[in-house]
């Protein structure tokens, strides 16, 4: 009797069973550098939720404990933002003065403002912007 020849797919299957499992055994993700020790003059590059929005728009806090001053041009657009919207902080490619970051808000209607940071708070029930 004769053998038939294993198809490609056969092959393929016992190539694939045959090599290392690497991705399994890699070592876990560690959670050093800037974005995560605290000290970063930035955040990291993901949404956040706003905590506050104070002063008519002025100032913006962060669930994460970060306070922004909006650049002034952008303070009627952020006076309308409420507690628990979702934003996103991006930097800007051509800063308008020290406003080097991008606050969006995300949702039905997309609004951006130009900020920086003012400062940090160590939670949501901390003092007031004039207090730094």
């Amino acid at each position: 009797m004769r053998a038939r020849p294993l198809s490609f797919a056969a092959v393929l299957v016992l190539a694939l069973v045959a090599l290392p499992a690497a991705a399994q055994t890699a070592a876990p993700v560690s959670l050093n550098g800037c974005a995560y020790d605290g000290s970063c003059p930035f955040p990291p590059a993901v949404g956040l939720y706003l905590s506050g929005v104070e002063q008519d728009g002025r100032y913006l806090a962060l669930e994460d404990g970060s306070l922004w001053e909006v650049e002034i041009a952008d303070r009627a657009t952020t006076a309308s933002w409420l507690p628990d919207d979702f934003v996103n902080l991006s930097w800007i490619a051509a800063p308008r003065d020290d406003f080097e970051y991008l606050l969006t808000r995300v949702g039905d209607l997309e609004q951006k403002a130009a900020v920086r940071l003012a400062g940090r708070r160590p939670g949501p029930a901390g003092g007031s912007p004039d207090q730094e």
